[in-house]
């Protein structure tokens, strides 16, 4: 084991984290795992989540998007619970025709949201790198520009 965190993985959390944040969702914590049956993997623990689907399509679509804006690519799996999510919103939606425009939409909208927060970002995901978890009041702290 490492004294530090795989940067992809808490690249991903830190994307759907602070997607939250912006969309007025409460973080409750962030955390990157090892185990011997998922390996390296991660979970973003919030308190609700947005209303209306094509804001759960881009907070689904964060974790990736976090990998692309931020040039630190997860193992593919970490997006996989993600696209399944995503599939089965759609498909309770009824929307069977432009999925894949949906998804491309929902993950441009969360990349121009980590690009307005790419400093707190970016100092999350070393928080997460470091430590391997992040709760709600360092978190607050750094999406706030806090000390």
């Amino acid at each position: 084991m490492t004294d530090r965190f795989p940067q992809g993985v808490s690249c991903h959390e830190a994307g759907h984290a602070v997607v939250a944040f912006s969309l007025g969702i409460r973080l409750v914590a962030v955390s990157v795992i090892f185990t011997e049956d998922k390996g390296w993997h991660g979970k973003t623990v919030t308190e609700g989540t947005p209303n209306h689907w094509k804001e759960q399509i881009v907070l689904r679509m964060a974790g990736k998007a976090a990998e692309e804006v931020f040039n630190c690519p997860a193992d593919p799996t970490a997006s996989f619970h993600d696209m399944l999510e995503v599939d089965s919103l759609l498909n309770r939606m009824g929307i069977s025709e432009e999925r894949e425009a949906r998804i491309v939409e929902g993950k441009a909208r969360a990349a121009i949201i980590l690009e307005g927060h790419r400093e707190h970002a970016l100092k999350l995901i070393a928080h997460i790198v470091e430590h391997g978890h992040v709760k709600e009041p360092e978190f607050l702290r750094l999406m706030y520009g806090e000390a």
